[in-house]
């Protein structure tokens, strides 16, 4: 990867780890599925810039559209909603880490470097040291939802790169347009129809502005990116990365929720951060020019 791709890399999932901060406060507002809906419908809005689709079969936008724009939030959000701690869902999220490499191993033909086996393994380490510093709540099928997620974060990540379109921007649009619409029918089945008017009349400018945000600049600016990252890098090289999210959400509801965090979960922050670095750079290898 190049350094304008690392740093790309970091900056996405520096803004994901903020998100989970967003997503807990608006689930005081909205049910897990209003909610999703919500969510890519603010994602879905640049179609009405970009109407276009992009260049690709029509099926891995509609499999994109299911996975990155309906049930991965979804299934997340139930987990929330079950019991998990947005830090630990946070962690538990990358677990999608270990999916993609091995559905990139199986579908793709990617063989990871064994420096990149032994830097997951760090960095799945760290994750476990800072696990160890969470409050309880956690429940079982909260726990199980949370990592269906990953699985269908993971299952995005390959559909983008099966889908082979430099596209990113139109493909993330349309894919969540698309995802708007099993998300509404989930939600009108079981949150009710006079339930969602009722619930989306009594929103506050706060949670308008934070499903704007969710939407608009995590999901639609976030994914697009990073299916940019995704098509111009292997699977492997770049699903790394989101082990920085929980770091992220940690510093993110420190500062804002006054959640505190000790000399073990800064341990544990410090040895995914090793591991990351161990697994995903090769000084030899990096490109030290513009990304194109």
């Amino acid at each position: 990867m190049s350094v304008s791709h690392i740093a790309l890399a970091v900056f996405i999932t520096v803004l994901w780890g903020f998100a989970f901060v967003a997503m807990r406060d608006l689930l005081y507002q909205l049910p897990p599925f209003l909610m999703a809906a919500m969510r890519v419908v603010a994602a879905g809005l640049p179609i009405l810039v970009l109407m276009r689709l992009p260049r690709t079969p029509f099926y891995w936008l509609l499999l994109l559209g299911l996975t990155q724009g309906g049930i991965q939030m979804a299934l997340l959000l139930f987990g929330m909603e079950f019991g998990m701690p947005a830090g630990l869902a946070a962690l538990v999220l990358q677990t999608q880490v270990l999916f993609t490499t091995l559905l990139a191993f199986m579908l793709l033909g990617e063989k990871p470097r064994w420096a990149q086996y032994v830097g997951i393994a760090i960095s799945l380490a760290g994750m476990a040291v800072i696990a160890s510093t969470m409050p309880g709540g956690a429940t079982i099928i909260g726990f199980f939802f949370v990592v269906l997620a990953a699985l269908t974060w993971a299952t995005s990540n390959i559909i983008v790169k099966l889908a082979g379109t430099d596209e990113v921007m139109r493909l993330v649009a349309w894919a969540h347009a698309i995802g708007v619409l099993p998300l509404l029918a989930l939600s009108y089945i079981f949150e009710g129809q006079n339930e969602i008017f009722h619930i989306l009349a009594g929103l506050s400018w706060r949670g308008i502005g934070e499903i704007a945000f969710l939407g608009l600049i995590s999901t639609f600016g976030g994914f697009g990116l990073w299916s940019y990252l995704m098509r111009k890098n292997s699977a492997s090289a770049v699903a790394p990365f989101s082990l920085i999210i929980p770091i992220s959400g940690m510093i993110s509801t420190a500062l804002l929720l006054g959640e505190e965090f000790g000399e073990v979960r800064i341990a544990g922050a410090g040895i995914v951060l090793v591991g990351l670095a161990f697994g995903t750079l090769r000084l030899s290898a990096i490109k030290w020019r513009p990304a194109r």
